[in-house]
Order: structure tokens, then sequence, then C-alpha cells
């Protein structure tokens, strides 16, 4: 087999990266193409998602071409993009068994799963336990580089004004206002802040910075949540679920004064743009804030004072993380 180094020094490197999960997983998997690409400056890197990222990642840095798994043939795709490495960074016996039967030179996964043996470049870490950020699990994949890793998470997410515009004619209110995002649901992805202790939000929202709109985001089958609220509050918020894209959800968390939500997708999107964050996490490994904190310079994270039972957690407490961030004076 050829060598690594000589397979580093050809003249393009054809690298396929594979995360066919959920948005904040693939999007705490971007600081890896992005390091890739630093210390392998002739790859050609390949992003292998699922469709349901739409077009999240269309114009990435970094990110040469986006394929969604569901739109292809696996082993027609695989036979003629050719590849020299494939990094499973999300482990699917069914890829790694493709990879393998393609014949791809250099095959990156975890070390510890039945069928890792199907890699040859195997990295030796137990996730499950939750000692560190996601997106530091995922750089450690590039170890068997036998380079120096950068550990600082960098993100390059941008949109047009073009995009910007066509989100206004959307939205029944002025971009350039002041916002707050509340993303109530979480398709179950971790423990949630109960809806009576999410809907006490706004209350206090409305009551003590009346010069914040409330916009209440996610997606079509979320619509029975965030009715709940309007049942409450009327036209007093503004309901966006299941009315704009994913991509029009990143450009409006941009404008966004702070964003508050469960753990799940959309709060990586708001820490991948170091927006102000309020998140509610359990403290179990390993669904807690250590692996899965949003990537933000600006995020408070809230949770039980001991174990995973959200409903210990005080709205006081959440009240006071709001006005740190809404009384800030460069809002």
């Amino acid at each position: 087999m050829e060598g690594l180094s000589e397979l580093l020094n050809r003249k393009e490197v054809n690298v396929l990266v594979s995360r066919t999960d959920k948005i904040g997983d693939v999007i705490l998997t971007l600081p890896l193409i992005n390091e890739f690409k630093r210390l392998v400056p002739n790859s050609r890197i390949s992003f292998l998602i699922s469709r349901k990222l739409e077009n999240l990642i269309d114009g990435y840095k970094d990110v040469d071409k986006v394929f969604s798994i569901e739109d292809i043939n696996l082993k027609v795709f695989l036979k003629e993009n050719k590849f020299d490495v494939a990094v499973s960074v999300f482990p699917v016996k069914e890829l790694a068994m493709a990879f393998y039967k393609a014949g791809i030179k250099y095959r990156v996964g975890t070390a510890y799963r039945l069928y890792s043996v199907l890699f040859n470049q195997r990295i030796k870490e137990h996730r499950k336990y939750a000692e560190k950020n996601e997106a530091d699990y995922n750089l450690n994949l590039l170890s068997f580089l036998g380079k120096d890793i950068s550990f600082e998470k960098k993100f390059f997410f941008n949109y047009s004004d073009e995009e910007l515009k066509n989100l206004q004619k959307k939205v029944p209110f002025n971009l350039s206002d002041k916002f707050v995002v509340i993303h109530p649901g979480s398709k179950g992805s971790a423990r949630d802040l109960r809806l009576e202790k999410m809907i006490k939000i706004p209350e206090y929202i409305l009551k003590s910075h009346k010069d914040f709109k409330i916009v209440l985001t996610g997606i079509l089958q979320e619509k029975t949540i965030t009715q709940s609220f309007r049942d409450v509050f009327k036209d007093s918020i503004i309901d966006l679920a299941g009315e704009i894209s994913l991509r029009e959800l990143m450009v409006l968390i941009d404008k966004s004064s702070l964003f508050i939500s469960n753990s799940t997708g959309p709060i990586h999107i708001a820490g991948a743009l170091n927006k102000n964050i309020i998140g509610f996490y359990p403290n179990s490994a390993p669904m807690n804030s250590v692996r899965w904190r949003p990537l933000s310079n600006y995020s408070k994270i809230i949770s039980p004072v001991s174990g995973d039972d959200m409903s210990e957690i005080d709205n006081e407490v959440i009240n006071t993380a709001i006005s740190e961030f809404l009384n800030h004076s460069n809002i």
C-alpha cells in the first residue's frame, strides 16, 4: 500500500468525510474539514451528509463538494470518485463496509465498534464518557496524519445580501430590530426544559425587556409546541415554525440578539455564528454540555443542580441570564 507521506505529497488527495446524522453533529464536524485542508492543502474534500441539512453547507469554506447519502448509489459513487481517504466521523457499518470494499487506501474511524476492523486507521477514544467537546473528538480523528493538529475551532458560515433580502420578505418584522429567538423543541435529541418552564421565558422578556421582539422557530412538526406559546401570548410573539428553511434559520439566528433552546441542532448553528446563547442541558454523559456545548464565546449553559431532572431548573436563574445578555450595551 502506498505510504501516507507519498499519498499526501500527491498533486491532489481525494478525501471523503462522512457524517450522515443530525444538524449539530455535522456542524461540529466542520472544524475537522478546515483543519484537514490546513494540514493537507492539496486535498479535495467531499462531505457526505444527510439530505435533511438541505443547503446549509453550500459554499462553506474548504468543502469542495457536498453529497446527500439519500441521493446517491453508494457503490457507484465510490467507484466514480476514487477517494484516497475516507474519514468516518459518525461510524455507520454499511458505510464502513462500502469504504472497505471500494478499496479506499486510508479508512479512518473509531477503534471500539465490532466493525472497526474495516478501518485501517483506528482512533482509540470512547466518546460515551463525554470528557471533551464533540468537535475535539472529531478533530482527533486527524491524528492518523502524524501532524500537529490545531484544536482551535473556527467556523465560516456566510450568506449573501440576496439571501438576507429574501428572508426579510418572509418575516413580519424588520430583521434590523432587536429580537430573541426561542427554539423550544429538540426532536428528542436530549432532555428538554419542561414546556411550562419554557413558556415562562417570553412572559419575562415581554415584561422586563419590552424593546425586544420574540420569535419562535422549529420544524413544521413542532407547530403543536409553538401553538402552546401562541395560545398564551397571542400576537405578542412571532411564530416561524415550519415557515423558513434551515439556511434561512441560520440567517435569522445571525441577526438575533439572543438564541434560547434545549440541546438541539440549531443551538450549534448559533454557536458556529458566535451568538449570545442560553442552552438547557442535563448533567449526565453523554448528553451533557461537556460534549455538546455550543462553541460560542457567549454561551450560558443552565443545567439542573444535580442529575438530569430538567424540572429542577429555576426560572429565576434563566431570567437572570436573559437580563445579563439583553442589558448588554452592544445589543
